[in-house]
């Protein structure tokens, strides 16, 4: 996945206003400082559809906010928006490096007006233990830099769409544009014939995994419970893929 592209507004106005429920929204909270490496490495994973997100930066209250906990000068707040299947992808190098599942609440400084919300947080090791932030502004409505990281299928429908300009014609030769196209055809003929259900029934079974959960406490677990009831009607052996994972 290359780096994701950036546009201007509201969280909302990107996403929408309600989560559905092959999507979900969560916080990534890590120090300042982590920010760089962990852009790596999402930019380095293959996901199956886009990811929306915006980092949440209080410019203001920043007093008020410290005393009830959280020092935001110093950390990062990432909101996304991802594919249950695709959760997997993208926590599963966080998660093997320590970080934490939590659930967070984010309310407003006093000055703000808005209705907490409650979101799945999964925070660096290193990162405040805090279970409530507060936000000058609506997390979901303030006007501001959102990311799209494109999904796989995504980055080459992009590249085969665009077309070169003149000055790329006069300095590439024949050979490189016949060599982008072989490219091209190589990454689309790699790609995963998995179904889409069988591959999100492995990575909730793998999210579950790295949470610390035995092979009992992951099935009997809600989110496991969903996706491999469907798995199940489409003929999928669930439990050969939860034994299997787990030898």
């Amino acid at each position: 996945m290359a780096a994701p592209k950036m546009t201007r507004g509201s969280f909302r106005g990107l996403v929408g206003s309600m989560e559905n429920n092959e999507r979900t929204r969560l916080l990534l909270i890590m120090p300042r400082s982590f920010r760089p490496e962990y852009e790596l490495i999402t930019e380095g994973l293959e996901i199956n559809d886009d990811v929306f997100s915006t980092y949440l930066r209080p410019r203001s209250n920043l007093e008020e906010i410290k005393d009830a906990g959280f020092d935001s000068f110093n950390h990062s707040i990432h909101l996304i928006d991802i594919a249950m299947k695709d959760l997997g992808i993208w926590m599963k190098p966080l998660v093997s490096n320590h970080w934490n599942r939590s659930e967070i609440d984010v309310s407003p400084t006093s000055n703000c007006d808005f209705s907490t919300v409650t979101w799945t947080c999964f925070k660096h090791p290193d990162a405040s233990d805090s279970s409530t932030i507060l936000l000058p502004f609506d997390p979901l409505d303030f006007q501001g830099k959102c990311f799209t990281h494109l999904s796989s299928k995504e980055e080459i429908n992009e590249t085969l769409g665009s077309e070169p300009t003149i000055e790329d014609e006069i300095q590439n030769e024949e050979i490189e544009n016949d060599d982008v196209v072989d490219e091209i055809i190589e990454v689309v003929g790699e790609e995963n014939t998995e179904s889409p259900l069988k591959v999100e029934v492995r990575q909730t079974i793998e999210m579950l995994k790295a949470d610390g959960l035995d092979m009992t406490g992951i099935m009997e677990h809600p989110k496991f419970l969903d996706v491999s009831e469907r798995a199940s009607v489409a003929g999928i052996d669930v439990w050969t893929m939860v034994v299997g994972m787990f030898q």
